[in-house]
């Protein structure tokens, strides 16, 4: 038997016609593409990010706009770490950077008061006392969901507390500026004297750092795999040719 006999005569061989040979170009081209437009999506990403850098205010806050919040009774409060509360941002430490809380009795009742406290002894003092709980909030429509706990006054007002993370209160616009604390807590936002009926006008912001971060790092990873992605691309199509 000849041993040189063409594949194409061997029994259970089979040749590749030359127009379905796998090729090297078209492989380069292909992954030359797909990095491409990867490249060019990060780069969006990363131009986005930077123009949200630019909207920062003169203190480095990104803040919400001032809207009304409102309960007939004697306190509003967010959830532990405001968990699975407001847009779907992470609410970590680290990513909120510090937080900060602007807020004006929007009637001409008690002076206001803003606190932040750890979890569990918000939840100690509230226990039993009247108030409602923002389950969610989003920023764009404004639109804010409540949980409403039923319950009588508060034994003291929330001025006489001494767990406070940090707090304000007064009349006029208070301001509450600080770095988130460790472990978990909660927002409360009530009339200084403990009454009932606490409407107010508030404005929610924080430095975000990882804003910064995103923008830099969609920008630098998006020109590197747009570079790549053009070189491959131009191997492929000269290896093709």
């Amino acid at each position: 038997m000849d041993a040189n006999v063409d594949n194409e005569t061997v029994p259970g061989r089979q040749r590749w016609p030359e127009q379905q040979q796998p090729s090297g170009g078209r492989a380069f081209l292909i992954v030359g593409v797909i990095l491409a437009f990867v490249g060019i999506w990060l780069l969006v990403v990363g131009g986005r990010a930077l123009v949200a850098v630019q909207g920062r205010d003169s203190d480095g806050f990104y803040s919400t706009d001032t809207e009304v919040l409102a309960t007939d009774s004697y306190a509003l409060s967010s959830p532990p770490e405001f968990s699975g509360a407001g847009p779907d941002v992470l609410y970590a430490r680290d990513l909120l950077g510090d937080v900060r809380i602007s807020g004006e009795t929007s009637t001409s009742g008690s002076p206001l008061f803003i606190g932040i406290g750890p979890a569990d002894d918000v939840a100690a003092y509230l226990a039993g006392v009247g108030h409602a709980e923002v389950r969610d909030f989003e920023v764009s429509p404004f639109a804010v969901e409540y949980e409403s706990h039923p319950g009588d006054a508060p034994s003291e007002p929330p001025t006489a507390q001494t767990f406070w993370a940090a707090s304000v209160s007064g009349t006029g616009t208070q301001t509450l500026e600080t770095e988130i604390p460790s472990g978990d807590w909660s927002v409360v936002v009530m009339n200084a004297d403990g009454s009932a009926g606490v409407s107010a006008d508030l404005q929610v912001g924080a430095t975000l750092p990882i804003i910064s971060w995103i923008a830099i790092g969609a920008l630098a990873v998006g020109c590197l795999l747009l570079v790549v992605g053009i070189i491959l691309s131009v191997l492929g199509m000269r290896r093709r040719s």
